[in-house]
């Protein structure tokens, strides 16, 4: 959840404690809910009122929308289904990719949406012919997916962000050597 997603719950929060406030101090027997509804601003008061309420509902509308799900691919078996997630198949994929010589750094993305689909982002090490690296490992990939999860990949889409100049230490960020 961002900053601002919790800034904005929070003022809600707020709102809706302070209109219980004074809903209870009506029940127990005080007047200022109702004298200011009777009072000649409410148009003006109550029209602010009323924007910040919607405002309000509308962000928290948007927000629970906006809530992404986590994507499995469905296998139905006679004994019920068997789910695997999208990530646990772009983890796959990034240890078929990290068979292959030549890869520094290999990240992987998996959609399903017409037809399987996979990003691969490299960086590869200097010295290697990019056009054979990239055959390589859109084969091995697609073979050991098909192998490991049982589905055909439609396409695989390799992407060369950077070659190395000298050897990666585990852990480096591909980010950091573009």
């Amino acid at each position: 959840m961002i900053l601002l997603d919790r800034i904005l719950l929070g003022i809600t929060a707020l709102v809706l404690a302070v209109l219980a406030g004074f809903l209870l101090a009506s029940i127990w027997g005080s007047t200022f809910l109702i004298d200011w509804l009777r009072a000649s601003t409410l148009p003006f008061d109550g029209s602010i009122v009323a924007l910040i309420l919607v405002l309000l509902a509308i962000y928290i509308v948007v927000l629970i929308t906006r809530f992404e799900r986590k994507k499995f691919i469905v296998y139905p078996r006679e004994l019920g289904e068997v789910k695997i997630s999208t990530t646990s198949v772009e983890s796959l994929i990034v240890e078929a990719a990290g068979q292959i010589s030549g890869l520094a750094q290999v990240r992987a993305t998996f959609t399903d949406v017409v037809g399987p689909k996979v990003t691969l982002r490299v960086v590869v090490k200097p010295d290697y012919n990019l056009s054979e690296l990239s055959e390589e490992l859109q084969e091995s990939v697609r073979a050991y997916v098909e192998k490991t999860v049982g589905i055909v990949i439609q396409e695989i889409e390799v992407f060369v962000d950077g070659i190395t100049k000298t050897s990666i230490e585990a852990g480096t960020d591909l980010d950091e050597l573009i």
